[in-house]
């Protein structure tokens, strides 16, 4: 397995152990049963996919600049995707007379999309002033 392959992979195992652990240490509690698999499994590959975002971020941006604005992005919007990812599926949890199949399905998805679309956002912020940065500067 080469080295980025291995990083996704670590981002994707990291996920749910920080994000379960900060789920018992700040609201107290940790779900049992379906939901707790549900969400630990929507962490993982909420993970796979912000380490799969921040690769392509950084493989798109050759100059240091560039690429230490990405790892600035990711170490400032992952935890923030993170937390979107733990407290939006909170509604659907919430929701009374809904399926297992509902449950175990709609908690990874709504995870993955709400914790993603933080961390893309951020990525695509700082490589945008990256990128800004860099044809202010070939002007000059």
């Amino acid at each position: 397995m080469n080295s980025r392959k291995m990083f996704i992979l670590l981002i994707g195992l990291a996920w749910p152990f920080l994000g379960l652990g900060l789920m018992a240490v700040h609201f107290g509690y940790l779900p049992s049963g379906a939901t707790l698999v549900a969400e630990a499994i929507g962490l993982f590959l909420a993970g796979i996919l912000s380490g799969c975002l921040f690769m392509a971020a950084h493989t798109g941006l050759n100059t240091p600049l560039g690429r230490g604005m990405i790892h600035l992005g990711y170490l400032l919007f992952a935890p923030l995707g993170l937390m979107a990812g733990l407290v939006a599926p909170n509604s659907l949890e919430a929701a009374t007379g809904i399926s297992m199949l509902t449950l175990v399905v709609g908690v990874p998805v709504a995870i993955v999309l709400y914790g993603n679309l933080v961390v893309a956002a951020g990525l695509g912020i700082t490589g945008g002033l990256a990128i800004s940065a860099k044809a202010i500067a070939s002007k000059f």
